[in-house]
């Protein structure tokens, strides 16, 4: 029998068809079923390793709180003499503080002196000869201890005076809290299973049934060596299980990592049916398409043809004409529909490369754009136009603290309120981040300066975000034209440099000044250079004196940063400690120099040199959340005793953000190490915000000390202040002395230390490391004399 050409190519098509898409399908359906079964096995890898990291952390927590805990002198002093309520006190505010649930103090012998809950209620604790026994053999390690058939991740660690006297541990339960909150953060089912050596078993699980079918098959999953997945069936579903046994005493625990079979299968069987479906759906498209290709085609793929090429040339108007309703008619009507979707989406592309997503504002680009068009009118009209620059300050914080959903419905909230207050021939953008860019026009200038301030004050006002009150400050630069400049690219660079001296000199609106753009040149060629200060080893620290007036001797250094630039020479704090605040880069720079002064702080220590140091922190310092972990980690590194070292903060830092300044103060003041306000007299001064700092120390601003001699006024002022700190407990530092009669002044004061020129000046490292034992020694024979 004959076989037309129409037949021959149905056959050969259909052939083809069959040929790739049956073995595609085949491949693609269990390459998927595979790496669906891959990716399981990978999510139990993943939840180990997290799982192994969630307990370095918490072991880290209870090591630092122990250690904290057996250096307490008041703590070890209450063992020392059986004083239970300090021992129970001291027990409850340590464990509370990092939120354990065990908190535990035993004899040598291992018998439970106290024992504690998470809210400082006694508990059975056991016998702990044998947890004793084996923290001696690891000194403070971190170990899983079956207590009271539950376990706990506990650390051990002895209270030396200075020979061990008792132990003191501190645990976290391994519970039903810490696996849901493992689950959260890695996506698998976790259960801990602990026995203790009395046989009692003990499970906590995310599993959604746990009964007592359950509960063996958990068991019986815990047994041997952990490590390599393998399949575990519960009640009627299967979980690929990854057991990690704990090392520990007092019993058999550890954690199962599940993932559920039907689960990690569960897409990929709708992706199946769906493969099926796809390959059902060609195949009888190819049969259409054979039979479709046995009549003319020609003229309709021609029509296809040369529209695809008219979209080529951007020509999105004309229609592919549908003649039929069959398939051909439908890839016409596709096509067109194709055709309209390319037109919307270049619309929408074009939109969006002149728009910000989030405020719908026009960009930077569209700005440039409506300036010059702003600018073009202007000059026919012979008005002034003003360029705006606006920042939002500490709008960095927000993001921080509240999250940027929180910042995000700030910066729309912001951008309506400007386009409220914009008029007929104004354009507003958005720069980017929490920059805007308005062109606002008057009749004179006058009314511009009026509108300008009228939009900068509008901005200021609070924002409500769900239930908390957001206060906004913004800082703003103007250029005004033609009075600045003519051009888009030179209004704006005005507007910018004019607003960072608002910043600067912390005022709301700032218009530009001639002159400027070299020294703001000149700032940005210092700030990219700040960037390398720190790797070329360019910053060194220069240490002042702080004399005791009632001894004589020098206790405290105050710590000053100096930058040397290799071509501007030693540039001064007050140009570059700016800069580094509005570029970001102050943190890096109090890192630095807090790992230096600790560093330097311990190096005289084991010289000898019993001097504590002083060092100011910037009000950016005081919005960072992870400033107190970084100190702990130098004093840490260095074994320094916090007690040497005292941070310097102006109340101006504080009052920024008070709430969230005095949380980050708790927290320094938490670590040990003393706190002082800086500058006193020249910011708010008040007492209610006084007394609610955790401060030990306050230092008199030097431009009251350095005429007090002279002016009767600085000297009340002084004395008040002096007598104002006694009464509050407080020491006090006067910075400034120049002269013998204002050091004899503030004797009669009382004063506690003084500051300045008269002592020293501030001195590099080598010079006051000789300086200091001059003194000490000094200070050393003048006592042996007295003493004779």
């Amino acid at each position: 029998m004959r076989i037309d050409f129409r037949g021959r190519l149905a056959l050969l098509l259909l052939g083809l068809f069959v040929l790739v898409q049956v073995p595609t399908f085949l491949a693609f359906y269990y390459a998927t079923r595979q790496s669906a079964l891959n990716q399981a096995q990978a999510r139990l890898d993943a939840g180990a390793s997290v799982f192994g990291d969630l307990l370095a952390s918490r072991g880290s927590q209870l090591r630092d709180a122990v250690r904290v805990t057996t250096a307490d002198f008041g703590f070890k002093q209450a063992v020392a003499t059986g004083d239970t309520p300090t021992i129970h006190s001291v027990l409850y505010n340590q464990g509370h503080r990092i939120a354990a649930n065990l908190t535990v103090l035993a004899r040598l012998d291992g018998h439970v002196v106290a024992s504690l809950d998470g809210n400082g209620r006694s508990v059975p604790a056991g016998d702990w000869s044998g947890l004793v026994a084996g923290a001696d053999a690891n000194a403070s390690g971190t170990s899983v201890a079956v207590i009271g058939g539950r376990p706990y991740q506990l650390v051990i660690v002895p209270v030396r005076a200075p020979t061990p006297i008792a132990w003191v541990g501190m645990g976290f339960a391994l519970d039903g809290k810490l696996a849901r909150t493992l689950k959260e953060l890695t996506g698998v089912e976790v259960s801990f299973v602990a026995r203790d050596d009395g046989g009692q078993r003990w499970v906590a699980s995310t599993l959604p049934a746990t009964g007592a079918a359950e509960r063996d098959a958990l068991f019986a999953a815990a047994e041997g060596p952990g490590g390599e997945p393998r399949l575990v069936a519960l009640g009627p579903h299967d979980y690929f299980t990854r057991w990690q046994p704990l090392p520990g005493r007092g019993g058999t625990a550890g954690a199962l990592l599940q993932y559920s079979r039907d689960q990690a299968l569960s897409s990929y069987h709708a992706l199946g049916g769906e493969l099926l479906l796809i390959a059902l759906v060609s195949l009888l498209a190819s049969i259409g398409g054979v039979l479709w290709l046995s009549r003319n085609v020609t003229r309709p793929v021609s029509q296809l043809a040369e529209a695809a090429r008219r979209i080529g040339h951007g020509d999105y108007l004309g229609l592919v004409p549908v003649e039929h309703h069959d398939e051909l008619g439908q890839l016409a009507e596709a096509f067109n529909t194709m055709q309209r979707g390319i037109a919307r989406r270049e619309q929408q592309i074009a939109h969006a490369a002149f728009h910000d997503n989030l405020t719908a504002l026009p960009n930077r680009a569209r700005m440039q754009q409506l300036l010059g068009e702003a600018l073009a009118r202007a000059r026919d009209d012979g008005r002034p136009l003003g360029v705006l620059m606006l920042d939002l300050d500490r709008f960095k914080e927000i993001n921080d603290t509240m999250g940027h959903a929180i910042g995000d419905r700030v910066l729309v909230e912001v951008a309506q309120r400007l386009q409220a207050g914009l008029a007929e021939g104004d354009a507003l953008a958005r720069f980017g981040g929490d920059e805007f860019v308005l062109v606002v026009g008057a009749a004179d200038r006058a009314a511009l300066d009026a509108r300008v301030d009228a939009v900068v004050a509008g901005v200021s006002q609070p924002v409500t975000a769900g239930s908390v009150e957001l206060f906004l400050e913004a800082s703003a630069g103007m250029a005004v034209f033609p009075e600045h400049g003519e051009h888009p690219d030179d209004l704006l660079r005005r507007a910018d440099i004019a607003m960072y001296d608002a910043k600067e000199a912390r005022q709301r609106l700032q218009v530009y000044r001639n002159g400027r753009d070299a020294e703001h040149l000149h700032r940005l060629s210092l700030v990219n250079d700040l960037r390398r200060a720190v790797p070329n080893g360019e910053l060194e620290l220069h240490y002042q004196p702080k004399l005791q007036l009632s001894s004589r001797r020098v206790a405290h250094v105050e710590a000053l940063l100096r930058w040397r630039h290799p071509q501007h020479g030693l540039v001064p704090p007050d140009e570059f400690i700016p800069l580094a605040e509005h570029s970001g880069l102050i943190r890096s720079l109090t890192d630095w120099v807090l790992h230096e002064v600790i560093r330097q702080c311990a190096e005289w220590a084991d010289s000898g040199l019993d001097i504590g140091i002083a060092l100011n922190l910037s009000a950016m310092d005081l919005g960072s959340g992870d400033l107190p972990d970084v100190l702990a980690r130098h004093l840490a590194r260095y074994r320094l005793d916090p007690g040497r070292l005292v941070l310097e903060i102006t109340e101006t830092a504080v009052m920024r953000d008070a709430f969230y300044s005095l949380e980050v103060l708790n927290r320094l003041k938490a670590c040990g190490v003393m706190l002082a306000i800086d500058d006193f007299g020249t910011g708010y001064s008040s007492l209610s915000h006084l007394k609610r700092l955790p401060v030990d120390e306050l230092k008199i601003d030097k431009s009251f000390v350095i005429g007090m001699d002279q002016d009767e006024d600085d000297a009340v002022i002084v004395r008040s202040t002096i007598e104002l700190a006694h009464n509050m407990g407080l020491k006090v530092v006067a910075e400034g002395v120049e002269t013998e009669a204002t050091m004899e002044l503030l004797h009669r004061y009382c004063c506690d230390s003084v500051q300045g020129y008269l002592i020293s000046r501030p001195m590099a490292v080598a010079e006051a490391t000789r300086w200091l034992g001059e003194a000490s020694r000094r200070y050393d024979a003048e006592a042996a004399g007295t003493v004779a």
